[in-house]
């Protein structure tokens, strides 16, 4: 038989037939993902900083983008461990890309925040190629990518918090997952580790050095130090479990309660009986929490 020289879209249905075979119509209920692998969005030095790119395949353009900023106590991250929770915001029509920055070992305070807003230039940049909205992008992190997240979000137009550009890095929302807010109150609320020795992920993160021997390097490295009323940032959705050992739940207390009286959007979800992390960040109900807060900033 001869090679059928037709498209895909004019190749036409098979007759044939097989004994008990059951014919099913199919009905779009789900996309595929498509994923870019290991996209390099930034050099720094010899280091080459990646993205992983998530997302529908489909027809639709202009999709609102999430920056998610994978956690590691504010070390080198495994970024592709994220991938499969990731994926339930891809199907739900949103391009996910996954940040990998500088860790502790490699760059201080505040790199992370200058990869995060160099990665978000990134994708406004190549938005045509991703299928995105440039003007509807969304930082969302767990962990320490959370306080990355946040960073990244509330500094916009702070000079020492910005790289030289043509592009803004600024963003229509945050969604933070139990991140540290403060690094001067760990220590004084519940936690399972110190919080303010050279050696502590928060120690390590300020250059390798006492937290409490540094108070303006920590408060330049505080989410709360970027809320005053006078000051506009974007809406914040906040998780946190109630039995997190790592990072305290107060964490989280502290900053909402900063950002209600600073008159700011805040919704923060006491996760009841969560730890550090874990399924009940990304069941159903968190999803739809989450799919409901991206539509809402990005409309």
């Amino acid at each position: 038989m001869s090679v059928l020289n037709l498209s895909r879209e004019d190749f036409p249905m098979s007759t044939a037939h097989a004994e008990g075979m059951i014919p099913m119509n199919s009905v779009r209920d789900n996309d595929e993902i498509f994923y870019h692998q290991d996209v390099v969005y930034a050099e720094r030095g010899k280091l080459q900083l990646h993205l992983q790119i998530i997302g529908p395949i489909n027809a639709e353009r202009d999709r609102t983008l999430v920056i998610f900023i994978p956690g590691s106590a504010f070390h080198r991250q495994n970024v592709k461990e994220r991938v499969p929770q990731l994926a339930y915001l891809a199907q739900r029509g949103f391009v996910v890309a996954l940040l990998e920055y500088r860790g502790s070992e490699d760059a201080s305070f505040p790199s992370k925040t200058l990869d995060a807003k160099a990665g978000i230039r990134f994708m406004k940049r190549h938005a045509a190629e991703y299928g995105i909205d440039p003007n509807k992008i969304v930082t969302m992190g767990d962990s320490s990518g959370g306080h990355t997240a946040m960073m990244a979000g509330f500094t916009h137009g702070i000079p020492a918090l910005e790289e030289e550009s043509d592009i803004s890095a600024e963003v229509r929302g945050v969604i933070d997952q139990y991140g540290p807010v403060n690094f001067t109150t760990m220590n004084f609320q519940p936690s399972s580790q110190d919080h303010s020795n050279p050696y502590s992920p928060e120690g390590l993160e300020l250059g390798g050095v006492n937290v409490l021997d540094y108070p303006e390097l920590a408060e330049a490295a505080a989410v709360t130090t970027y809320v005053s009323p006078d000051r506009e940032i974007p809406p914040i959705l906040m998780f946190h479990g109630t039995n997190d050992e790592l990072v305290p739940f107060e964490q989280s207390c502290e900053l909402c309660n900063a950002l209600t009286k600073a008159g700011k959007d805040v919704t923060f979800y006491q996760v009841l009986g969560a730890h550090h992390g874990g399924w009940e960040f990304w069941t159903t109900e968190a999803l739809d929490i989450i799919e409901k807060f991206i539509r809402r900033v990005t409309e």
